[in-house]
Formats: structure tokens, sequence, C-alpha cells
């Protein structure tokens, strides 16, 4: 398990300043938006070029890109007005333990090159899995490989860091031990430099840090896209998401 290391150099690597991100010599991106009209959710102080800043109140999954199994795996990506954390809209990722079921989203692909990306959210976890498995909340990809990844754990709701090391295995960072509660909104945030034995990531929850290092050992020195839920079929769970906004830079 990697110890936390927190992260002081201004602009690059960002401050923590009362649980928020704050970057003092770079410009925000200004936030995309899908329909003229639309209410988006506020903009934060991340760099960069906004991939997707959507609160899904058009009724659309603004530039996120579905991926659901075939008819009759009741996999469903959908904008919902039956839960949402600001306004009348959400998205809502629907997983069974139907074989083939899957569902998620995820950004198109990033500009090539791309070494870090932003990612900032809100999750409600309506419904787990079965023991041994997780739900997702933000996952980043090198190519077609998932470096990094933070997850809800359905068999005690802790909070976990996995990311996959140069060498192909996965290392694990528990960062919340208690039971992250289920049925309630809980603001999520991420941030990955994929730079391999010198990447950097943060991690804040509910508004506070709970992982900073600039020293991850992490195969990848770029990414690809960011993905919200499983890309694994069977991966059961109901997960409410709002107010995504999604940085590269």
């Amino acid at each position: 398990m990697k110890s936390l290391k927190a992260l002081s150099t201004v602009g690059t690597l960002g401050l923590i300043v009362a649980g928020t991100l704050v970057f003092g010599s770079a410009q925000a991106g200004s936030a995309a938006t899908c329909d003229v009209g639309t209410p988006v959710p506020p903009p934060n102080s991340f760099p960069g070029t906004a991939v997707t800043a959507t609160g899904f109140e058009s009724g659309s999954l603004c530039t996120l890109i579905p991926k659901v199994g075939p008819v009759g795996t009741n996999g469903t990506a959908t904008v919902t007005g039956s839960l949402a954390k600001t306004g009348i809209r959400s998205a809502k990722l629907h997983v069974t333990t139907d074989s083939g079921s899957l569902a998620n989203l995820s950004t198109p692909p990033l500009p090539a090159g791309t070494k870090t990306a932003y990612a900032d959210g809100w999750f409600n976890i309506t419904k787990a899995g079965v023991a041994g498995n997780d739900v997702p909340y933000f996952r980043f990809f090198s190519g077609t490989t998932r470096v990094a990844d933070i997850y809800r754990y359905n068999s005690n709701g802790q909070l976990w860091l996995r990311v996959t090391a140069p060498s192909g295995s996965f290392v694990y960072t528990k960062l919340i031990a208690g039971n992250i509660s289920m049925s309630a909104w809980h603001h999520v945030t991420m941030r990955v430099t994929a730079n391999g034995s010198k990447t950097t990531i943060q991690v804040l929850f509910d508004g506070v840090q709970k992982y900073s290092s600039s020293t991850v050992s992490m195969t990848g020195t770029s990414l690809s896209k960011v993905q919200l839920g499983a890309e694994h079929n069977r991966q059961m769970g109901d997960e409410y998401i709002d107010n995504v906004i999604i940085k590269a830079s």
C-alpha cells in the first residue's frame, strides 16, 4: 500500500485548500455545453479543455458515449428524471447479473498525447452488486488498458484506489475504511497525470482529500479516455450520476 503524500507545487500539481483542488498558475478551461440555454455544472478551477460538462438537464448524455450489452441483458445507460442532485435529471447506469449485462459511459478519445485528465461528478449508488465485485466511480485508460480507478467495494462499502503497475499487476490502496452510505449523493473528484513510475494521482471524496501522490508507479505515459461504470459484463449495480465535468490537459 502506498503512503499518502501531500502535493505542494502550485500550478503544475496544484494545492488542496479547504478540500478543493486549486491551481494557482493555470487557467481553467471553459465548460462545454451540449444545448444552448441548458444549465451546466458550475465551472471548477481545473485547467485544460472541457471534454464534457453536463448536468443532463437537456435530456441527452452530452458528449459521453454509452455502451450497453445486447438486447435482453438488462443493462442500460440512460438519462432519467427519477433522481437528481440538482435540477430534474441525471444519468443512470443499470447492470444486472444477466449474462452479457453491461452499461458504462465514456468520454470521446482524448487528444493524442494527453498527459492529465481531471474528473469531477456526483454519484448516488442505490443498489450494490454481488460480494467481491464493486460499483465504479471514475476509471482512467491508457490505450485499451485501465490504468487507475476508484470504486465502492460491495463487500464492505469501502472506497478503494486501484492502479495498474508497469508489470500489469494491480496495486490496491484503501481510501475510506468505513461503509460509504448508499442512496445518498457523494461528490467524487479524481486527477491522473500519466508519467510511468512518477505518475500523479489525487482523489477527493465529499470535498476531503483521500489520496495525493506524485510517485505512483503506473503503466502508461498518456491517457486515452475517462469512463464511468464498468467495462465488464455482469458487474451488477444501480448508479445515478450528475454534474459531471471532465477535462483534458
